[in-house]
C-alpha cells in the first residue's frame, strides 16, 4: 500500500518565520497546541513532532502501509507570507524533508512545499526540490491564489509538467499568515471540519471552470480529501457546464474532471461510494492523515487501498513502488 497524504512538523523550524513562529504551547498535562500567527491547533505531547524515519517505518509496518508520501503540515504552507520570509523557511523545511526521507528511500517519500506568494520563487523551489533533494511532487494550499484559474500560476504549472511531477493542493486554513475567513467557521474548529471540504470543492471547480488542464494537457493535479464535496455536488455543476454561459463544455467538464486526482481520505464509507461512482477509478489515491485527527483504523487502511494502492504508482510516476499481489507488510 501506498499513503500519499501524510503529514510532518519540524521542531527544527520553531521560531523560524518571524512574527509568525511556529512555536509551541502548553495548554496543560501532556496537551500542547501549535501556534502560527494568529491560528492554534491542538496537538498531543510534544514529542510528536519528533518522531524518526525508522520509528515511522515501525508504524507503518504495523499498520500494513509499504510507502509513504509525506507533505509538510498545512498550517506551515505559508501561502501569504512576504517571500523573503517564507522561501528560506520552507527551503529548510524541504531540506528537512528530504534529509527524513532519504533515512528510509525505500519506504518514504516527500513532497515540495512551494512559496506561492511568488511563483518565480515557488518555480525555482520546486527545480531545486525534485533535481537536488529528490522530492516527488510539488505541494500548494488552496489559497495560492483567490482561485486556482489564476494565469499567475500558469507557470507553476507548466514546471510541473516540464519536471513531469505530480502537484498536491490541499485545503488550507484562512488567517493563520492572510485573511480571516468565514467567522461562522471560528466555533468548534469548523475551519478545517467544514473549511476544507469547502475550499477543496471550490479549488476543483475553478480549475475545471477555469480551463487549467485544458490549458495544460499533461498536467496531473491531486486534491486532497476527495475533492471535498465536489462528488456530491458533480452533477449540479456539470448541468451548469451545459448551459450557454458556462466558460466550458459538458464534454470539456467530463475530460478534465477525468483526469484530476483524488485520495480516498473522506471518512466514511458511504462517501467513499459515492466518491469512486462519480470519480475516474483510475485516479483514486489511498491516503489516511497518518495519526491526524482523523486519521482512519488498520481495518480501514486495509478495505479502502485493496483498489487504488496502484494507482499511486502512476500517479508518483514510479510504477516500482507498488509490491506485487501478495507481496505487501501486512
Amino acid at each position: 500500500m501506498i499513503d500519499v497524504h501524510a503529514h510532518l512538523f519540524f521542531d527544527e523550524l520553531l521560531g523560524t518565520a518571524g512574527a509568525l513562529g511556529p512555536e509551541i504551547r502548553k495548554v496543560g498535562e501532556g496537551r500542547h497546541e501549535i501556534v502560527v500567527g494568529g491560528y492554534r491547533w491542538p496537538i498531543g505531547p510534544k514529542s510528536s513532532l519528533a518522531e524518526t524515519s525508522r520509528q515511522r517505518v515501525d508504524s507503518l509496518d504495523k499498520d500494513g502501509i509499504d510507502v509513504q508520501v509525506l507533505s509538510l503540515s498545512p498550517l506551515w504552507l505559508l501561502t501569504h507570507t512576504p517571500t523573503e520570509v517564507a522561501q528560506p523557511f520552507l527551503r529548510s523545511a524541504n531540506t528537512l524533508m528530504a534529509d527524513w526521507c532519504a533515512q528510509q528511500p525505500d519506504r518514504l517519500k516527500g513532497f515540495a512545499a512551494l512559496p506561492t506568494v511568488d511563483v518565480a520563487a515557488a518555480v525555482r523551489e520546486l527545480e531545486f526540490a525534485v533535481r537536488e533533494l529528490g522530492l516527488v511532487g510539488a505541494y500548494i494550499g488552496t489559497d495560492a491564489r483567490a482561485s486556482l484559474d489564476h494565469p499567475d500560476l500558469d507557470d507553476l504549472y507548466q514546471a510541473c509538467v516540464d519536471l513531469d511531477v505530480p502537484l498536491f493542493v490541499h485545503s488550507t486554513v484562512p488567517g493563520v499568515d492572510g485573511p480571516p475567513g468565514d467567522p461562522r467557521l471560528d466555533r468548534f474548529d469548523w475551519h478545517v471540519t467544514l473549511g476544507y471540504p469547502h475550499e477543496e470543492t471550490l479549488a476543483v471547480a475553478s480549475l475545471l471552470f477555469g480551463r487549467v488542464l485544458l490549458r495544460h494537457p499533461r498536467l496531473d493535479v491531486y486534491v486532497s480529501h476527495g475533492g471535498g464535496s465536489f462528488a456530491f455536488q458533480h452533477g449540479r455543476l456539470r448541468a451548469f457546464a451545459a448551459l450557454p454561459r458556462s466558460p466550458i463544455t459538458v464534454e470539456e467538464f467530463d475530460a478534465q474532471f477525468a483526469r484530476l486526482w483524488f485520495d480516498t481520505h473522506v471518512n466514511s464509507e458511504e462517501s467513499l461510494a459515492l466518491l469512486r461512482a462519480v470519480a475516474n477509478p483510475d485516479r483514486l489515491v489511498f491516503g489516511t492523515n497518518y495519526r491526524g485527527w482523523d486519521s482512519g483504523s488498520t481495518a480501514e487502511v486495509e478495505t479502502m487501498a485493496a483498489s487504488v494502492v496502484a494507482n499511486a504508482g502512476v500517479l508518483l510516476r514510479a510504477p516500482e513502488l507498488v509490491p506485487a499481489r501478495g507481496e505487501g507488510r501486512s
